[in-house]
């Protein structure tokens, strides 16, 4: 299996990198060896790597200008500098969990503490029951993080590992690869809910072949997320149905009504709660959009090459924000 130290190692980055020391030294720890790093050093080095506060320009938060070249160069940076410091972070904790299993196993505690939930609490401020949550969940956090460079969280994991049972461990870390990916591209990020919901959907089996079942995962993930999982597959706002919607008065009497799928023939609106008109006016202005925004015109703004970044920009900011919108709606309660 490979080493936690070399999560931390792409590109141009070293196994000397201070994240990379951070992760060896709990390496060092776990197997009984001296290690030479010191993690608070190593983060401290971490934080110096970032630009001066004082070389950073200050920028009005209504401006919306290009980035100058330094300015580009600055954001990079500081970018790398805290995805690596959220991956030593997000690493640290399965580390932490494999450390204290150890811990149950030999029963260190026993002349130390009365319990080995004081001996938890005591040596890292949590609960004895996160930890054995964590535990639990180690081994798949930590090769879903080998074979994908991402670490996930505990309320990953947690989906993940739903899935894993149901699936197998491949399976499940194709999901939250697959699932991290999309969000990625849509402008969005990964979350328990996101991976719930995608997991929700899969079918009851999987392809054996892993292209064929990361193919699976990947279609599924598309369609849920809103994305276009195939042209016979409904996106983000097509409404399909023109059923009744029953409107609730302040008085806990419903009323059905027929309403189209833009929503514009809603009757007695007045007795909607306030909180439900507004959803309601939200879908009408969103049909309105959805009609409007058609392919045609997307393609005749792809078209013309001397706007092409701007189109670009453009088709990526709809791009999150429906998502945006569709998410929201997907992770809200259900009625």
């Amino acid at each position: 299996m490979t080493s936690i130290a070399s999560m931390f190692s792409s590109g141009d980055s070293t196994t000397d990198s201070p994240a990379a020391a951070v992760a060896a030294r709990t390496e060092a720890i776990l197997e009984g060896r001296p290690a030479a790093a010191d993690p608070i050093a190593s983060l401290k080095e971490l934080a110096d790597s970032l630009p001066s506060l004082d070389d950073v320009q200050a920028v009005a938060e209504d401006d919306t200008s290009e980035l100058t070249d330094t300015e580009r160069q600055q954001k990079d940076k500081t970018e790398s500098v805290i995805r690596t410091a959220v991956a030593t972070g997000n690493t640290a904790i399965w580390v932490i969990a494999q450390g204290l299993e150890r811990a149950a196993k030999g029963t260190w505690w026993r002349r130390s503490h009365p319990t080995y939930a004081a001996y938890v609490n005591d040596l890292t401020g949590r609960s004895a029951s996160y930890i054995r949550r964590l535990r639990s969940g180690a081994p798949l956090a930590l090769e879903t993080a080998v074979q994908t460079g991402r670490v996930p969280n505990p309320g990953q994991i947690e989906e993940t590992r739903k899935t894993q049972r149901q699936h197998g461990t491949e399976a499940a870390i194709l999901l939250f690869q697959v699932v991290s990916e999309v969000t990625e591209e849509l402008g969005d990020k990964t979350t328990a809910e996101t991976l719930e919901a995608v997991r929700n959907e899969l079918p009851p089996t999987l392809p054996e072949v892993p292209e064929q079942a990361r193919a699976t995962i990947e279609r599924v993930t598309r369609r849920t997320l809103g994305s276009g999982g195939g042209d016979d597959e409904p996106t983000a706002f097509e409404e399909e149905s023109n059923d009744g919607v029953r409107i609730r008065t302040p008085k806990g009497e419903t009323t059905t009504s027929e309403t189209h799928a833009d929503g514009e023939d809603i009757e007695d609106a007045e007795i909607v709660p306030e909180h439900l008109a507004a959803l309601q006016d939200a879908l009408k202005t969103l049909n309105a959009v959805n009609r409007a925004v058609t392919k045609d015109l997307f393609t005749q703004a792809a078209a013309d090459p001397d706007d092409a970044s701007e189109y670009e920009r453009v088709r990526q900011a709809i791009i999150k924000k429906t998502t945006s919108i569709r998410n929201k709606a997907l992770h809200a309660p259900k009625g």
